[in-house]
């Protein structure tokens, strides 16, 4: 009896397991499929936000002509084309969301809410998630303090930033430089006891002092201004790894007060609230997004920005995904805004937008590309 139920058993794991990829391979050669599309509003979001990268916004129609055929999406050979062929198919394995969505609620469930299983999402208190990859930057360690530059390292950055402002300031364009707390530093309250932290100085805020000690550079890391503000209003997204506009008025608030001098209070201008259910990109990877809805969505309403403040100027936001949030804040305050993601970052740009102003941003868990020359011909 016994014998047959180990057999019953490996016969409906070998099914299982061989079932889902044939399932995947034949509903990607079917003709006609359909592909899953994001809904009106969640493009308009994306697209607020400034969170959707150039492929997206093609996909999503959102894109002009001129800038579909700009769009440039680099080819990967040998092994890592190959590795990105298997991320892609195991990313769309069939029923993949539904069966992570079914190991997050179990876990959730056996701990009575207070853990979920996910290889990059963490719970932590009064339902706020954290994100804690180690293939996107290692968040989780910064937290710790556990990954400190060296005295070399941090040198290279300030050479390279000292190098691309004078190249910069050569061709008649100012350069600034922003790196952008994560979320577990500006929330650490609500970060599990379990995860306990060696040094409470991250690698961030290591090198900022860094380099205001050692160099003239201007390198914005306003972790004091959002914590000044935290206690006023929700400045991250509950369910998501970023900042919401709020936050981001906050840190280009704390950019205006360094560089020009000029700062304004959060109800001093107005935001917009789109959507009061948002689930964000944690939950959503965890498959969670059905039951955390509980995010607000605000935009910012470039008319209430405070003439003052305003900038005659074309500014170049090179950055991350804050730094889509980011430039959506500085449409009020500049003449003409364009970002674009540091990763797809090619010298022509420059002579394609003239800008006068360029600022790179990165946030906390990439600060270590400062090192890398990508803004020097």
């Amino acid at each position: 009896m016994m014998k047959n139920r180990d057999k019953w058993i490996t016969v409906a794991f070998l099914i299982f397991i061989l079932v889902i990829p044939f399932v995947t391979v034949v509903r990607d050669i079917l003709p006609h499929r359909q592909e899953q599309e994001l809904s009106e509003a969640e493009k308009a979001v994306l697209e607020q936000n400034g969170t959707m990268t150039k492929d997206e916004e093609v996909q999503a129609g959102s894109a002009s002509k001129e800038e579909t055929q700009q769009v440039y999406t680099p080819k990967e050979s040998g092994f890592a084309g190959f590795q990105k062929r298997i991320n892609q198919f195991t990313d769309g394995l069939f029923g993949r969301t539904k069966l992570i969505a079914f190991n997050t609620g179990l876990t959730s469930f056996l701990t009575g809410g207070t853990y979920i299983e996910s290889t990059q999402t963490l719970k932590g208190k009064n339902n706020m998630f954290f994100y804690k990859t180690e293939l996107d930057g290692k968040p989780i360690w910064d937290y710790m303090g556990i990954n400190h530059f060296t005295e070399e390292e941090m040198a290279a950055i300030a050479a390279n930033l000292t190098a691309t402002r004078e190249h910069l300031n050569g061709l008649g364009i100012e350069f600034y430089t922003m790196c952008i707390p994560n979320k577990e530093i500006i929330y650490a309250e609500n970060m599990p006891d379990t995860i306990a932290r060696v040094n409470e100085v991250s690698r961030g805020e290591q090198l900022a002092e860094y380099l205001h000690e050692n160099t003239d550079l201007v390198f914005v890391y306003p972790k004091d201004a959002l914590m000044a503000n935290k206690d006023k209003i929700q400045l991250y997204y509950s369910t998501d790894s970023h900042s919401n506009q709020i936050g981001a008025f906050v840190n280009m608030q704390e950019f205006f007060r360094t560089v020009y001098g000029t700062s304004a209070e959060i109800d001093s201008v107005r935001f917009r609230k789109d959507i009061t259910d948002y689930a964000g990109d944690l939950v959503t990877m965890a498959g969670l997004a059905d039951k955390y809805g509980i995010d607000t969505v605000y935009a910012f309403e470039t008319d209430s920005a405070d003439k003052a403040q305003y900038h005659d100027q074309v500014l170049l936001y090179v950055g991350d995904s804050f730094g889509g949030f980011l430039s959506q804040i500085c449409k009020g305050y500049y003449k003409e805004v364009y970002w674009e993601d540091a990763r797809d970052f090619q010298y022509s740009m420059l002579e394609r937008y003239n800008p006068d102003v360029v600022i790179w941003e990165r946030a906390e868990r990439y600060c270590e590309v400062f090192s890398e020359p990508i803004l020097i011909k």
